[in-house]
């Protein structure tokens, strides 16, 4: 229902209209044109408001109906408006949640013209999988339906990016409207970071309520300055061997500034001295993702500026024996699935292809145990990973080193030990070797890095035993010779 501050307006015209509602001629339809305002900015990566004009030229008294805005991708609204309270509550009262403004033109019976102010208020989301809802507010009312907001998934043809749809009325208080053009300016939006020779599309689809064609119109995106964004990502590792075996948890952390490029492609490597692969992790190996049966073999964590909590996804082992991947899928509201490909004889994972999305960290953990992905034999403790990265607009690359140490390895089964996990034995030494009462004295001291003691065994040499009743040690003699030094 549409109510507006126009309505005093609206109301008067209609008492000097004819009050037949007219039919839609037979030959009703829309054509749609689309244009941008970004006089506020082109800057990659920057946040800049963008102007859209919308105008739908409908003939025979129709109006558009279902309208659906495909941004670009790397285009992004930001749905952590206000701490992410938008979310939670609509409040059309609260200009906090305000994201745009624009001007609704509607012609009331095909020809009286009514324009109305209005507002765009970030909104919890209306339907399962949304990002976030876009309400059309005028004066605290909302004008029809909350338009839903969402990110296309991984490998939807028009990328990864944001799509917004709207149904439009075409009533008011039972009066027949046609709306001839929606004039916006939505603020702070991120644009992209990267800069083709032919720019993106700012897409637009609508169909009519006398014509359900779709019909499509589209205007260029400018975005400049790419190639003076900053990249500089930083990369971390942690293992740690599990207490019963050799396999090892492992988590691997990529952090970026908010304000630089993200990463296009990751190659993640892996001192294979310190962590060969685990064979026996094919027995998880994942055939078919859609098929729900799947074990995951990690978990992922992203954070990004956009959004209010962590994104959080699981890892699976696919493709075949002949061409492993490393799978990262996450669910709605960022529906992401990232494939790496992986390769046995150098112990590296590429991913490729990732979203223009701002990160500023992906962690993502390997599970140990039997089947986890990687052991630590521990007869070389410590190593240096790699991350080899490149920025989305693939100009810039980095590499960059990870020294780490495997925790555990001093004690666990089956492998040996470094130096920095050792336990050390200190203060050792013995008295009364001429009165044949010896004392014995020393201290063995768990290292920092390694796991408790649990048990300490003490060899005395030939000549020397101990002295006490069964399992109880009450000193050390002398046997078999007299000392005399």
């Amino acid at each position: 229902m549409w109510r507006g501050a126009s309505r005093t307006v609206l109301l008067g015209a209609l008492v000097l209209a004819t009050t037949m509602a007219l039919a839609p001629a037979a030959g009703a339809s829309i054509t749609p044109t689309a244009n941008l305002d970004q006089s506020a900015g082109t800057g990659a990566g920057g946040t800049h408001n963008l102007g859209v004009d919308l105008k739908f030229a409908p003939a025979g008294g129709d109006s558009p109906r279902n309208l659906t805005l495909n941004l670009p991708p790397g285009l992004l609204a930001n749905a952590s408006v206000d701490g992410g309270a938008c979310l939670q509550t609509a409040d059309l009262a609260d200009s906090a949640c305000q994201v745009g403004t624009g001007t609704v033109t509607a012609d009331a019976y095909g020809y009286i013209p009514i324009p109305t102010a209005v507002t765009f208020d970030l909104v919890p989301p209306p339907a399962p999988g949304d990002l976030a809802g876009l309400a059309v507010n005028s004066n605290g009312t909302q004008i029809g339906s909350t338009a839903d907001i969402r990110v296309r998934p991984s490998g939807d043809p028009a990328g990864v990016g944001v799509t917004i749809t709207f149904v439009l009325p075409n009533t008011l208080d039972g009066v027949p409207i046609s709306i001839t053009e929606i004039n916006s300016t939505f603020d702070g939006l991120r644009y992209p970071t990267t800069c083709p020779g032919t720019p993106q599309s700012f897409a637009i689809a609508v169909n009519s309520y006398s014509d359900a064609t779709v019909h499509t119109a589209a205007a260029p995106l400018a975005v400049t300055g790419c190639s003076a964004l900053p990249f500089s990502p930083s990369f971390a590792v942690v293992a740690t061997r599990d207490r019963t075996d050799k396999q090892v948890k492992l988590t691997t952390d990529i952090t970026q500034s908010a304000n630089e490029s993200p990463s296009r492609s990751v190659a993640l490597g892996l001192p294979v001295s310190v962590l060969p692969p685990n064979v026996a992790a094919v027995k998880l190996l994942c055939a078919n993702l859609t098929s729900g049966t799947c074990t995951p073999v990690g978990s992922a964590t992203a954070g990004s500026p956009l959004y209010p909590k962590p994104l959080t996804g699981e890892a699976y082992l696919t493709g075949s024996f002949t061409g492993l991947s490393l799978t990262l899928i996450f669910p709605s509201p960022f529906p992401l699935t990232l494939t790496g490909s992986v390769d046995l004889t150098s112990n590296t994972t590429t991913f490729t292809g990732l979203p223009d999305i701002p990160l500023t960290n992906l962690a993502v953990t390997l599970n140990g145990g039997t089947y986890g992905l990687f052991e630590a034999p521990c007869g070389t403790p410590s190593g240096t990973a790699t991350a080899a990265l490149t920025d989305q607009n693939g100009d810039k690359s980095a590499t960059v080193p990870a020294r780490f140490t495997v925790a555990g390895c001093s004690t666990s089964p089956g492998g040996g030990s470094g130096s920095a996990t050792r336990p050390q034995l200190t203060g050792a030494g013995s008295s009364g070797l001429r009165t044949g009462r010896v004392s014995l004295r020393f201290r063995v001291s768990a290292a920092r890095r390694g796991a408790k003691l649990a048990a300490v065994t003490v060899e005395l040499p030939a000549g020397l035993r101990f002295v006490g009743h069964g399992r109880r040690v009450s000193g050390v003699a002398v046997s078999g010779a007299r000392i005399r030094s």
